[in-house]
């Protein structure tokens, strides 16, 4: 066999593969803006001094996705929901009234597609952000003295770690119906409150908030 009908055979292998793999890269669409409706399931802390609890809440997430490839992509989402934060139920009383709090999310995460090319997309991903509580000034945290009108900050932040799965149904090339659930760990809030905080009566413990979620992909 000659060298060249080597060398040609070759080149023409080289050339097809890189075909295929400039069709494969040119097959999927690098961005996705989503939009979700959500619920949230908050795990309750065994703390003695000072139990925690929340309520179940809801409310939506939206986010942006950028794939990097066909299988690798970093993901961003902003999430909204409210609910009941309880912090003064030490004996269990159902009458203790609780915090009524908004509750904000920032979250960045990697995002790993095992198949890309499929109507069927599953995927998972973890990182890392921030949960945002803002007790809202309804009558309650007004009685309680932690509203924000009287000059007191109980606004708290909390570091978060985030993990989850779901998985993209296609509608069509550019939409996709979106089920996912996504788990935050994070310390639970204690809220500065006059008299508690300085006794050191603030929760410590960590806490898990579960999302599942339902929404819209747009793709392009």
């Amino acid at each position: 066999m000659r060298w060249n009908s080597v060398l040609y055979k070759l080149s023409m292998m080289a050339l097809f593969a890189g075909a295929a793999f400039a069709q494969d890269q040119k097959s999927y669409l690098k961005s996705e803006v989503n939009v979700e409706g959500i619920a949230t399931i908050t795990q309750s802390t065994n703390n003695l001094i000072l139990p925690y609890s929340a309520t179940a809440g809801g409310g939506f997430l939206a986010g942006y996705r950028y794939h990097l490839s066909p299988r690798f992509a970093v993901q961003g989402d902003y999430a909204f929901t409210r609910n009941t934060q309880n912090l003064f139920n030490v004996l269990n009383l159902g009458a203790v009234p609780g915090i009524q709090t908004n509750v904000q999310e920032l979250t960045g995460a990697a995002v790993f597609t095992p198949g890309s090319s499929h109507r069927v997309r599953p995927y998972l991903l973890a990182g890392a952000g921030a949960v945002f509580f803002h007790p809202s000034n309804s009558a309650v945290n007004t009685v309680l003295g932690i509203a924000n009108n009287f000059g007191v900050s109980v606004n708290e932040t909390r570091p978060a770690f985030v993990y989850g799965g779901g998985v993209d149904f296609g509608i069509t090339r550019y939409m996709a119906l979106r089920a996912e659930y996504r788990g935050l760990v994070f310390k639970a809030p204690g809220f500065n409150i006059p008299g508690l905080s300085s006794l050191g009566l603030g929760s410590s413990n960590l806490t898990h908030m579960a999302q599942p979620a339902i929404g819209l992909v747009w793709r392009f």
